[in-house]
């Protein structure tokens, strides 16, 4: 009954501490391979970058590759506006840098209040041994943060929650999630579910939180548009996957109730935008159908690219659309070696001849 496929070309964009002498932040996409910390998932890469963006300016830890790291001399821009501590140049003891990773993870980890108590008790312990300097910059530490929750916070408190909404046209659905994490609004995030025929919206919504918080830890508290048969299970086995309460509403007021209408809203744009390039989609696929003179609808479209730089750093693109449009899951880039510099007709060659070996051996 609740067989309905989530389908979403991208993955879930994380922020990554990683876990070495000097760790770097830095977004995450795909497989968890590098070690580390990963907060998120996030709702939008937008909301990645705002929340990096934030950790730079307040904590000022780095966010260059290993391979500039290792190489600095001298300190980079990033350092010299404020937002790098420079440790790759030992501008910053080990000690202070490793503090300030700490403090950053219980920020991420939505703790900010932790924070801030802690932080007040170090700038007063700093100003009883007369260091005023070091009380200085922690005053200006916790008025960042305070800054921050009072421009952000929902219902004037740090509130842990997703916002989700369903739209329907037929058997197409639109899944809306608005995601609040600490207070802070992490920005909103399209689903367009395959029904496999079911036209009923609860039906829809109750296999994609099934689904969705099978994979991603949920929030204190979920907002739905509309009550569930199953909510109180529901409830139960989140809060038993989460190890803390989690609560499954539905009837609203006040700013919630806001954000439920909203997040509707954006479902039915957002299934309209998507239904109409669908459509868009397939009206290019009959006309080069008709252009080629093929006997059906192409099911698969490979389309190749060669670009460099004055023929050097040959890089080969590979993108991919079936019936549905963009496969990006599927697109690859392959660099180019033993060619002469600046032959795209070998380039071509070799990309080609790569990506379909396997399929002729």
């Amino acid at each position: 009954r609740y067989n309905v496929l989530l389908r979403d070309d991208k993955s879930y964009p994380y922020v990554l501490m990683t876990s070495e002498a000097w760790p770097r932040i830095a977004m995450h996409r795909g497989p968890r391979a590098v070690p580390g910390r990963y907060f998120g998932p996030y709702a939008s890469v937008g909301a990645v970058r705002d929340t990096l963006n934030l950790m730079h300016k307040l904590f000022r830890l780095r966010s260059c590759e290993d391979s500039v790291f290792r190489n600095r001399s001298r300190p980079c821009l990033q350092h010299q506006i404020g937002r790098c501590s420079a440790p790759c140049v030992g501008l910053v003891p080990a000690r202070d840098y490793a503090e300030s990773v700490r403090r950053a993870g219980l920020l991420l980890d939505g703790r900010s209040d932790e924070l801030t108590d802690e932080l007040g008790r170090d700038m007063e312990a700093a100003s009883a041994r007369l260091d005023f300097e070091d009380a200085a910059r922690l005053r200006d530490l916790i008025t960042g943060i305070r800054t921050l929750q009072a421009r952000q916070y929902v219902d004037g408190r740090a509130a842990d929650l997703d916002v989700l909404a369903v739209a329907m046209q037929g058997v197409s659905a639109c899944v809306l999630l608005l995601a609040f994490r600490d207070g802070r609004n992490l920005g909103t995030r399209a689903f367009f579910p395959k029904t496999n025929g079911s036209d009923s919206p609860e039906e829809v919504l109750t296999a994609f939180i099934s689904q969705y918080y099978g994979e991603q830890t949920p929030p204190r508290e979920i907002v739905l548009d509309r009550d569930l048969p199953d909510r109180e299970l529901f409830e139960q086995a989140f809060s038993a996957s989460g190890e803390r309460r989690v609560q499954i509403k539905s009837n609203v007021r006040g700013e919630r109730a806001g954000y439920v209408d909203m997040a509707r809203r954006n479902a039915e744009l957002s299934l309209g935008t998507e239904l109409t390039s669908h459509a868009a989609q397939l009206a290019r696929a009959e006309s080069l159908r008709d252009l080629l003179r093929m006997p059906a609808l192409p099911q698969r479209i490979e389309c190749f690219d060669i670009s460099h730089t004055m023929g050097e750093a040959t890089v080969a693109s590979c993108v991919v659309f079936d019936a549905e449009g963009p496969v990006r899951g599927q697109y690859r880039r392959y660099n180019i070696t033993g060619i002469t510099e600046g032959d795209d007709y070998a380039a071509m060659n070799q990309a080609i001849a790569r990506r379909f070996r396997r399929a002729v051996e």
